[in-house]
């Protein structure tokens, strides 16, 4: 066959124009998919499945078409080929143009979707679309006499903040990072840039009497250009009202286009008792301070307030459970995480929009071990506000906790891609990896807060750590310097202890640990610290064993709680094989290693425990799997735990074998 009679025949049995329809329907499939199937829940590969089903059926409709003369309109019967050619034996010039069009829309559609099947769709595209548009929130001036007043500032910063936090068409820098800057003498331009946003909200407060008023202003972080400013007077029965506006202006000047559920945030428009609202706002700033015992207390009590005076308002539920449980984290009683959840499910109940409900849920359920309902809750929390740095970091500490550990790397730097200025999530990715035995790729991110943070401690204090697990002591004691300059706390004090120990200073190591013990009490790990470095102190031997049992009575506390915590369960194998409880010690080692057989501490524990047993050749077994897993080896050869090693032929071997 001629190809002009092939082409002809295609005419007559309208192959081609069964080919135009079938990708024009194929398009608009395609286009509907596209839209329909996220907002309905559907996951992104049903999209391309849509795709590789409308490819395969292409060919199928031109077979059909030409065997059974099946077009648009139905299956018929077959033409004469006439009009299909001149009379000459040449193509008329309206059937070339027909055939061309053809061609082009069928490649028009393969162009257009065929990349989805060569590259995988993003599994995130409201994450992207999230950082177009960024603010922080700093705290407000406090422009009143009474020093007394600082928490109204900071207070209604915060709450519009959180307000903001909410719509999900804005990046918001967390209040951790942009109220770290309160009166410090830095540009806007500078503050910018460290918090990685396009805009700042800054305003004032003035209080008279019952009444106060607001000043708001949003600044262009580029060039220090004000956008917007605006002056509210009202009681603060209307806190609420006014906050909403000022969030509505930021939303109009940033010229967001937002969704009905983001709109719907900006509309509370409640009343709420002026002085109630006030003890709530106290009780943030508590929690705003240094999360100690005295203040959490007040704090709660503030909450109560707060709760009696508005009953139906959610925020202070929201905070008595964060108060609730952060003593708890410092108490380790079992009744104040059974009081922070009810708080937490009661605020629930007043607001099942709030994402930060929902984050303050799944880190309670964090502490406690049940990691999959963390994911649960984290999961509604981005299903309320994708891309979510909270959520996003929630659930890579949840698939950490089940030592997932590839999930937990990538929800990590998901968080850092969305926000890469963001303290905490560059403090978790930090953690993250020297936890899994990678200390020296943990230092640029704990450098990054340092560098963001210069006044803050616990930066130079993970620093610190990080150097000294990668055997740069000088450097290791620099940083740890500096944190207690800025900050003396528990954690600082007993890693500088801790220096001295693997030095083998142990009696300077001792008054260390004590004033240690003395800032953090409750804290476990630390009582276990004075136990170790009794045993080697000069005639201090038998105070080793008290150390020890007020370390496991304190450590029971935390397991009453999450009885899945691998790092608690192995150190209580140290601490009862230090005692000499052979099958206690055993038991413990044995629970750890079955959650986390391959975590670089808890082995590294075991081998402790199993040295201290008497146990060389297994306890040598543990120590090899965990430095072959990251586990520094001049700790190892540090620490006088492990002295009855050396004793074995293949002791030096293996270590030489390491150097």
């Amino acid at each position: 066959m001629e190809l002009r009679q092939f082409v002809s025949e295609l005419r007559s049995r309208k192959v081609y124009r069964t080919a135009a329809v079938y990708c024009a329907g194929a398009w608009a499939l395609l286009q509907v998919a596209d839209v329909i199937f996220p907002v309905v829940g559907l996951p992104d590969w049903t999209v391309s499945a849509v795709l590789v089903i409308a490819a395969l059926g292409f060919p199928l409709a031109l077979i059909l078409s030409w065997l059974f003369e099946i077009s648009p309109e139905g299956k018929g019967g077959t033409e004469n080929g006439g009009g299909e050619a001149t009379a000459d034996g040449q193509f008329s010039s309206a059937r070339i143009i027909e055939l061309t069009l053809v061609l082009i829309l069928c490649g028009l559609v393969g162009y257009l979707y065929v990349g989805r099947l060569a590259s995988p769709p993003s599994s995130a595209p409201a994450e992207q679309a999230l950082a177009e548009a960024s603010i922080a929130v700093m705290p407000f001036v406090n422009l009143s006499e009474d020093t007394g007043l600082e928490y109204l500032g900071d207070g209604l910063a915060e709450e519009i903040l959180n307000l903001l936090a909410r719509i999900n068409e804005l990046n918001v820098a967390a209040r951790t990072s942009s109220f770290y800057f309160k009166d410090k003498d830095l540009d806007i331009q500078t503050v910018g840039r460290r918090l990685g946003v396009e805009h700042v909200l800054e305003g004032s407060v003035r209080p008279a009497g019952d009444r106060v008023r607001v000043t708001a202003q949003l600044i262009n972080t580029e060039d220090g250009f004000h956008v917007w400013s605006e002056t509210y007077d009202s009681s603060l029965e209307d806190a609420l009202v006014f906050q909403d506006e000022i969030a509505a202006q930021v939303v109009k000047q940033l010229e967001l286009i937002i969704s009905d559920e983001s709109r719907d945030v900006l509309a509370r428009g409640e009343k709420l008792d002026g002085e109630g609202y006030q003890f709530y706002l106290r009780g943030r700033a508590y929690l705003r301070t240094v999360g100690d015992p005295e203040n959490l207390t007040y704090a709660i009590n503030l909450f109560d307030k707060a709760i009696a005076a508005n009953p139906e308002f959610a925020d202070p539920y929201a905070g008595k459970c964060e108060a609730l449980l952060g003593l708890y984290s410092e108490a380790r009683a079992p009744a104040l995480f059974s009081e922070a959840e009810v708080a937490c499910q009661k605020a629930l109940t007043l607001d099942r929009r709030s994402p930060g409900v929902y984050i303050g849920l799944g880190n309670l359920y964090l502490v406690s071990g049940q990691y999959q309902q963390a994911l649960t809750e984290f999961d509604t929390a981005l299903a309320l506000k994708p891309g979510y740095v909270e959520a996003l970091l929630g659930r890579a500490d949840a698939y950490f906790g089940q030592q997932l550990m590839v999930e937990a790397g990538e929800h990590y730097r998901r968080a850092l891609a969305l926000n890469p200025d963001n303290w905490r999530a560059q403090k978790k990715m930090g953690n993250f990896l020297f936890d899994s035995g990678r200390p020296e790729e943990a230092i640029p991110y704990y450098q990054r807060i340092a560098d963001l943070m210069p006044d803050g401690a616990g930066a130079f204090n993970n620093l610190g750590a990080a150097y000294f697990m990668t055997g740069e002591y000088q450097r290791a004691v620099d940083a740890w310097e500096i944190a207690l300059d800025l900050s003396p706390s528990g954690v600082t004090y007993a890693n500088v202890a801790t220096s001295l120990y693997f030095m083998r200073r142990y009696d300077e190591a001792l008054p260390l640990y004590h004033k240690a013990v003395e800032l953090s009490p409750q804290d476990y790990e630390l009582w276990g610290n004075l136990g170790d470095v009794y045993r080697y102190a000069s005639g201090g031997s038998e105070m080793a064993g008290p150390m020890y049992e007020n370390a496991i009575k304190l450590a029971e506390q935390h397991l009453a709680i999450n009885e899945n915590d691998a790092h608690t369960l192995a150190l209580m194998g140290h601490y009862h094989a230090a005692l000499g409880d052979t099958d206690m010690a055993r038991d413990y080692i044995s629970r750890a290693l079955g959650l986390a057989p391959n975590d670089v501490y808890v082995k590294y524990s075991t081998a402790t425990a199993l040295a201290s047993l008497g146990d060389y050749d297994d306890a040598m077994g543990s120590l090899e799997s965990a430095m072959d897993n990251g586990f520094p080896m001049h700790v190892a050869l540090a620490d006088a735990n492990l002295n009855g090693l050396k004793e074995l032929p293949r002791y030096e071997a293996s270590m030489a074998q390491r150097e």
